[in-house]
């Protein structure tokens, strides 16, 4: 049979989760769908976060690809299991499945590994041409019950070749106005942190669009929030600065954004400038710990000196700040997770986000838990960042558990929350959906605390 029709689905977490309350769906199907629609395939898009998934009619498609994240993973299989007993033909990608392939195919036909964009096309080519699926780049599939992992490609995707990414295809947004207002200027990462899977889906090697691909597809958003969803948006400050310097010489400065960043954006005035005039609104910044040798052990390349300048820099220019923490590692203790708030409290930080230190797949974390017997359980549903899965080395995960939520809970306070300068709404805004997520998540996982005491 050719393959004419894709459908092509993002699978949800079953679980409240730190991003419960924004609807951010991530890029790869958009991309994939821009794509693969540019070949002449027809494709829909489907986004469990967004509307629910109908198996009945999935079987109308020639192919299924599923794309999921660790936490997410455990649907994407049970969906996978569905169709593959209706004869349907699957395949997943995603971080998760990407390092744990000989699992994933238990629930699928095929796994693309890393990147999908040109991995995908070529594979669905080779099929529909009855061609050797042997020497297509980075794709995993059993032969005879034995698991075939095919070389990853050394070629990155060209991001000034990608398509734009595509939402049309998703039914469940009633029209453009509904689109997700994301926008990816690059992908990459050269800082290899220990507990990030970054690098090991989309390399070291920073890649970019232009700065005309990304201002034309910014040009309908203009009026609304847009987020970047680099991993660090400034990645290379001169091609950033290129592009804001752009977008204000040609009047497309967006109502306001948000993007990711590392501390070493606020050694940049010119940069900080920048981002000020272009409405950058909000920045997400991985702090990542106050403990020295933390960050040395997470091999993070900054200093907590460094990250109380970066904080004065950004607010200078009155840039928001979410400062993310990852908290677990083997020079912490209970006292450093009540440091870390006092941190974030004293240093005014606006939102920030607590996470136990988690052993994603393809990680080095992930490699040295395994090593060290230190994984409490592989019940995927419970890797999102906010559910300790580890023994750390100077608390029991019953303390690193508790600690997290309820100095998340310090900082999520309703009198915080109403001190803020109610100019700045927003700041209010979040720092209510904060307190709320967080006692929800308490709640909802009470059982998971009565586990956390007996191991």
């Amino acid at each position: 049979m050719k393959i004419k029709s894709i459908a092509l689905v993002e699978t949800k977490a079953v679980k409240t989760h730190v991003f419960s309350r924004v609807y951010l769906p991530r890029m790869g199907l958009p991309f994939l769908s821009g794509l693969m629609r540019s070949l002449g395939y027809e494709v829909e898009t489907f986004f469990q976060e967004k509307a629910p998934v109908d198996i009945d009619y999935l079987r109308g498609f020639d192919l299924v690809g599923i794309s999921s994240l660790t936490s997410t993973v455990n649907e994407a299989y049970r969906l996978g299991s569905q169709l593959k007993e209706r004869g349907k033909l699957v395949v997943m990608g995603g971080p998760h499945v990407s390092a744990m392939a000989e699992e994933a195919l238990r629930h699928c036909d095929y796994v693309v590994r890393g990147e999908g964009e040109a991995t995908f096309a070529e594979m669905v080519a080779k099929m529909n041409g009855g061609g050797d699926l042997s020497d297509v780049p980075g794709i995993s599939y059993l032969r005879g019950g034995a698991l075939v992992q095919n070389p990853s490609s050394i070629t990155k995707v060209n991001m000034e070749e990608m398509p734009q990414a595509d939402f049309s295809s998703c039914k469940a947004f009633k029209g453009p106005e509904e689109y997700p207002a994301q926008l990816m200027f690059s992908r990459g990462c050269p800082f290899d942190c220990s507990f990030c899977s970054v690098t090991t889906t989309f390399g070291r090697k920073y890649r970019y669009k232009t700065k005309e691909q990304l201002i034309a597809e910014m040009a309908p958003m203009l009026g609304r929030t847009i987020n970047f969803i680099d991993d660090n948006f400034a990645a290379n400050p001169r091609r950033t600065k290129d592009l804001l310097r752009t977008m204000i010489a040609e009047n497309k400065v967006p109502r306001r954004y948000s993007c990711q960043l590392r501390i070493d954006a606020a050694r940049d005035e010119e940069l900080l400038g920048l981002l000020k005039r272009t409405n950058c609104r909000i920045a997400y910044v991985g702090m990542e710990s106050i403990n020295p040798e933390t960050l040395k052990a997470y091999d993070k390349g900054q200093t907590v000196e460094e990250i109380v300048a970066s904080i004065k820099g950004f607010k200078r220019y009155n840039i928001g700040l979410h400062g993310m923490f990852v908290l677990g590692g083997d020079h912490d203790t209970p006292q450093t997770i009540k440091d870390t708030t006092d941190f974030a409290i004293d240093a005014g930080l606006d939102t920030i986000q607590l996470c136990a230190l988690t052993p994603f797949p393809g990680t080095a974390v992930h490699a040295q838990m395994t090593a060290e017997n230190r994984i409490l359980h592989k019940d995927w549903d419970h890797y999102d960042g906010l559910h300790c899965v580890i023994r750390p080395t100077r608390m029991t995960p019953y303390e690193l558990q508790n600690g997290i939520i309820e100095e998340m809970r310090r900082f999520y306070t309703l009198p915080r929350a109403f001190a803020i300068n109610m100019q700045k709404r927003w700041r209010f805004k979040y720092r209510i959906a904060g307190r709320y997520l967080v006692n929800r998540w308490k709640e909802e996982n009470a059982a998971y605390f009565d586990y956390l005491k007996t191991v």
